[in-house]
């Protein structure tokens, strides 16, 4: 797949289907879509409706049972474990909920983990780690841990850190959800600056009406399925 002419994320009929002891679920079916490179893009839709299954599986964090994925030229579902954990580590940046920082270390440490998994040397994952937290309006807060910032703080550290390895792609689930108003448009305003100043692209699941109405793509889910 050649990268020049094709989308950045590409899903071809896409399907998830996890077994239950009532039955096959089918948490997604059939689902297609291209986002384009410097996309600031949003799957939507009631809880159960299968954004996050889909989210994870962009990300690589679950298998699908058929259908295809291809991230910038390279089809992630084709991918051994080893080669998908890897191509995660350098092409994907995660932005969770629940915000999965590290407690034991300070805000500059959790951006940094990512690049010292990479190989990164101290110095320059530092240099890095502290250049995001300003980007992001956290100067001044490197040497705090998580336990002494507010939930909009972790989760703007969160957002750093995806950001750490200047991934291809930043997938972000339900980002907003554990955040008040003003946190969410602090956090809302960052990303789509650096969405426009570096051309990161953005992928959310969401049903917050603040974040759809920020998006420039909105893909609609229900029942596992695309329908608008």
């Amino acid at each position: 797949m050649s990268t020049s002419s094709q989308p950045l994320l590409r899903v071809d009929r896409v399907v998830k289907t996890y077994e239950s002891t009532a039955g096959p679920v089918h948490a997604v079916q059939g689902v297609s879509l291209d986002l384009e490179r410097g996309a600031f893009a949003a799957l939507v839709g009631p809880s159960g409706c299968g954004k996050t299954t889909l989210l994870n599986a962009i990300g690589g964090l679950d298998r699908v049972t058929s259908g295809q994925i291809w991230i910038d030229g390279t089809e992630i579902t084709a991918l051994g474990d080893r080669e998908t954990i890897e191509f995660r580590l350098h092409r994907i940046g995660f932005v969770f909920q629940a915000y999965n920082l590290v407690p034991v270390l300070n805000a500059w440490e959790n951006v940094a983990f990512v690049m010292e998994l990479q190989g990164v040397g101290v110095r320059d994952r530092r240099d890095r780690a502290f250049e995001l937290l300003s980007s992001v309006g956290l100067a001044g807060k490197e040497l705090q841990r998580p336990a002494q910032l507010s939930g909009g703080q972790q989760q703007r550290v969160a957002v750093a850190r995806a950001l750490a390895s200047r991934p291809s792609l930043v997938l972000a689930d339900e980002p907003t959800a554990n955040l008040d108003s003003k946190s969410t448009e602090t956090l809302l305003d960052i990303m789509h600056e650096l969405n426009r100043q570096e051309g990161t692209t953005f992928l959310f699941s969401t049903h917050d009406q603040r974040v759809i109405d920020r998006a420039e793509q909105l893909v609609h889910l229900e029942d596992g399925r695309i329908v608008g």
